[in-house]
C-alpha cells in the first residue's frame, strides 16, 4: 500500500499563492534542485494533481527538455514527463501526459490509488487538492519548503480550518537560498 506525501512550498506566513491565484515561487539553486525537486519527483513515485495544476504542468514539462535549458533541468523534465500521474477531476476526460483520471469522493479515490501503488505518492498541486487532502486527514507525510519571505495575504493549504494533528519531524534542512525544507510524518492525530 502506498503512502501519501504532500509536497508544497510556502512563505513563512503559510501562503502558496497570491490573492489573485499567482504561484509564489521559491528562489532556485542547485540545492533546491537536489533536495526539493529530487525528493518530489524521482523514479518509483506517483504524482497526484488536481485538474488545474495538472493542465499547467502537462503543458509546460513536455516543452522543457530543450537545448535552452541546462542538462540537469532537462534531465528533471524527462523525469517529470516519464513519471506516472493521477489527476483528480470530475470533468477531464483524456489527460495524456502519462496520467489517469480518478473520480468520486476524495477519500475513496485516494484509497484506490494507495491500494494500486506501493511506493510514495506525492501530491504536488494544486492548492485546492492539497488543502482537501489535509482537511480529510489523508496525508501520511508532509514535505514543506518554507521560503524566507512574508506574503501578507494569499491562498494557503491551511485555509478553511484543519483537524488537529500531532506531527513528528523527520528531517530539517536549511538551503542556500535561505529556505528551509521540513519533513513531518503524521504520526498521531488529536481528536
Amino acid at each position: 500500500m502506498g503512502t501519501l506525501t504532500v509536497a508544497m512550498f510556502m512563505t513563512l506566513d503559510g501562503f502558496t499563492e497570491t490573492t489573485d491565484r499567482q504561484l509564489i515561487s521559491p528562489d532556485w539553486s542547485d540545492e533546491m534542485q537536489q533536495y526539493w525537486s529530487g525528493a518530489n519527483a524521482h523514479d518509483g513515485q506517483l504524482l497526484l494533481y488536481g485538474r488545474t495544476a495538472f493542465e499547467f504542468n502537462a503543458a509546460y514539462w513536455p516543452t522543457a527538455d530543450t537545448e535552452e535549458n541546462g542538462e540537469e533541468y532537462r534531465a528533471f523534465a524527462r523525469t517529470m514527463n516519464r513519471l506516472p500521474k493521477v489527476v483528480f477531476s470530475e470533468t477531464l476526460e483524456q489527460p495524456g501526459w502519462n496520467a489517469v483520471v480518478e473520480r468520486g469522493p476524495l477519500d475513496e479515490a485516494v484509497a484506490r490509488v494507495k491500494e494500486r501503488h506501493s511506493g510514495e505518492i506525492v501530491a504536488v498541486g494544486g492548492i485546492s487538492l492539497v488543502a482537501a487532502l489535509v482537511r480529510t486527514r489523508l496525508v501520511d507525510h508532509y514535505r514543506l519548503l518554507l521560503m524566507p519571505r512574508l506574503a501578507g495575504a494569499g491562498r494557503s493549504i491551511f485555509d478553511g480550518g484543519l483537524p488537529a494533528a500531532e506531527l513528528e519531524l523527520t528531517a530539517c534542512r536549511p538551503l542556500d537560498t535561505g529556505a528551509i525544507l521540513l519533513d513531518y510524518d503524521a504520526a498521531r492525530r488529536a481528536d
